[in-house]
């Protein structure tokens, strides 16, 4: 028993040091990813073009009354585009930003689209703000999307 909470107080203040909150210093952006277990970011073309177009059509069906033609938000929505998606996304898995529109969106009937028409919308939203496609789409599975950093357009 002792040395199992040895080793557990020897792990964890190993993690602390790696992750500099035992200097106090920020952690790097390689320490957070792998704890994150990344393993793309959105500039390696993680959605279709096919994808995106499909994610289109369910946008201007469903989101764009509030969030705009051009998704730059309205009176109650926010901007989803341009600076206004990069401060508020970037360095965020892309699972929290699916789990996010899943559960509070649209307004008028929050889960209501299927899983594939939210992973449709999130590609649709990644190609308006400049990510390139790929050959893959985007799953609709929030464990796999998780493995996905959101990262500002270079």
């Amino acid at each position: 028993m002792r040395l199992g909470v040895v080793g557990a107080v020897g792990l964890g203040l190993a993690c602390a040091s790696v992750s500099g909150m035992a200097t106090g210093e920020p952690a790097p952006a390689a320490v957070v990813a792998s704890a994150q277990e990344t393993t793309s970011t959105l500039l390696d073309g993680v959605f279709t073009a096919a994808q995106a177009r499909r994610g289109r059509q369910v946008y201007s069906r469903d989101c764009a009354s509030c969030h705009g033609p051009e998704m730059k938000g309205g009176e109650m929505a926010p901007g989803i585009a341009g600076s206004d998606f990069m401060v508020f996304w970037t360095e965020l898995p892309v699972g929290s930003m699916f789990e996010r529109i899943k559960v509070s969106m649209p307004e008028d009937g929050p889960g209501r689209l299927t899983d594939n028409e939210y992973a449709d919308v999130v590609a649709y939203i990644f190609d308006a703000n400049g990510y390139p496609a790929g050959e893959v789409e985007l799953p609709a599975d929030k464990a796999e999307l998780d493995k996905i950093m959101i990262v500002a357009v270079e």
